[in-house]
């Protein structure tokens, strides 16, 4: 069994190691992914992230089996419960995970307000309040309080963040005077990134990753973006992405998805890749809007983003599949099973950026109130009856509280489950075929 990618190495010190039986009757994994490119067959394992090249068998005795298929979780005994045995595995991921970040992460949206009015906008006529100096100092004893020394991760959110520079400023400044090492990401449609911003991202606020909302070509982004005031924005948010990108950001443009937009995307590439020059550190992927995801005609929409990735490649941009398999184990699926504390304006608690009222398990004055709201979060929970044979278990999520359940799921998964490891085999191939050749 040839191995083109190799199975997490963090996920193998959790697992149990699955022995071969000669009496066992062993079957296909549901996390077994079978497929056939080039005349070839391969396997990909959703749970481990092992692509090997191999032929599974529909049933086999131990016996005539062949043990690295075993030994890898390819092919399982045929009265085990799956399901139970990755919740398992995600219950431990999780104590890892906890133990390991517990008070590091905190995403902070220092006010609700936004120089643009997007018309598929979560807060929508949520109150603009801004975070004030004092929350902001008592923001920073939270994160003293919870982080205990150890270097956090700051995401910065809204409302658009970067309208209020001066809380960044000073959060980032107080911690850097507690001798708190910090990281940095910030979420922005990028309207009001200057090259003054970019310095302070660079060499204050210690900023590695941005991600920018684009919707799509001009016409479309100024009827969905709905700016206060549109003075060239469109251009000037593809000159910040370049600004960004040559000062050694990665940039990372989400564009949102639907039917009434979808014909201007080829002339929205075309225009970022004129536009910006330093692409180096520049990606982009396509995201459906929820009510495209959640309605009858996902699927055609998800198999259009899969198809227009040869164009972003084109372009010379990077290309992120929204709905890309992992390549490695990863524990939680969202900010919130992820223990992450979300600082809203007024320093209220939250499990995500969602900030819902009744998900409020807390403030920054008075810390965590309601522990075992916020706990139920945080732990794992038992898989939704529908997701318990699929496939692509470990990608997604049993977190019953998300409120995003795509429609067709697991076809728009395998469409780009596919698309990326046939690109990982035709490279392994090409580097097998510069090698011979050098020989």
């Amino acid at each position: 069994m040839k191995v083109l990618h190799q199975a997490d190495t963090t996920l193998l010190k959790l697992l149990p190691k699955q022995e071969l039986r000669e009496d066992t009757v062993y079957v296909p994994s549901q996390f077994a992914l079978a497929f056939e490119h080039k005349g070839k067959r391969y396997v990909f394992h959703t749970l481990t992230a092992q692509l090997s090249e191999a032929d599974l068998p529909r049933s086999v005795k131990g016996i005539d089996c062949e043990r690295a298929l075993v030994e890898g979780l390819f092919l399982v005994p045929e009265d085990k419960d799956e399901c139970a045995f990755y919740e398992s595995v995600a219950r431990l991921g999780r104590l890892f995970a906890k133990s390991r970040d517990a008070g590091t992460r905190f995403q902070i949206l220092p006010t609700f307000g936004c120089n643009a009015r997007c018309v598929y906008c979560y807060e929508e006529g949520v109150h603009p309040i801004t975070m004030t100096q004092e929350v902001a100092d008592q923001t920073v004893r939270f994160i003293l309080e919870q982080c205990k020394g150890r270097p956090v991760k700051l995401t910065w959110f809204g409302g658009e963040p970067l309208l209020h520079p001066g809380i960044i400023d000073r959060i980032t400044g107080q911690l850097k005077e507690h001798g708190v090492a910090y990281g940095s990401r910030i979420i922005s449609n990028g309207s009001l990134v200057t090259p003054e911003t970019v310095r302070k991202m660079k060499d204050d606020w210690n900023v590695g990753h941005v991600q920018i909302s684009m919707d799509g070509a001009e016409p479309d982004y100024i009827a969905r973006k709905r700016y206060y005031a549109y003075r060239d924005t469109y251009h000037a948010v593809m000159d910040a992405v370049d600004l960004m990108s040559a000062a050694g950001i990665q940039v990372v443009i989400r564009c949102n998805a639907e039917e009434a937009n979808w014909d201007g995307m080829p002339q929205f590439l075309k225009d970022l890749g004129a536009r910006i020059k330093h692409k180096e550190n520049v990606g982009l992927y396509f995201a459906p809007l929820n009510q495209i995801r959640t309605g009858e005609n996902d699927l055609a929409m998800w198999e259009r983003i899969a198809a227009i990735r040869s164009l972003i490649e084109k372009e010379g941009i990077k290309a992120h599949p929204f709905l890309a398999p992992r390549m490695s184990f990863r524990a939680n699926a969202c900010m919130a099973d992820a223990g992450t504390f979300v600082i809203a304006p007024d320093g209220g608690l939250y499990p995500c950026e969602h900030c819902q009222p009744e998900a409020r398990y807390g403030d920054v004055f008075h810390g965590v109130t309601d522990g075992a709201a916020r706990a139920a979060f945080c732990d794992a929970h038992e898989t939704r009856e529908q997701c318990r044979k699929c496939p692509f278990l470990p990608d997604c999520t049993s977190f019953q509280s998300c409120p995003v359940q795509d429609t067709h799921c697991r076809e728009a998964r395998m469409i780009f489950a596919l698309d990326v490891l046939k690109r990982i085999i035709d490279q392994n191939a090409q580097i097998d075929a510069e090698e011979i050749a050098d020989c």
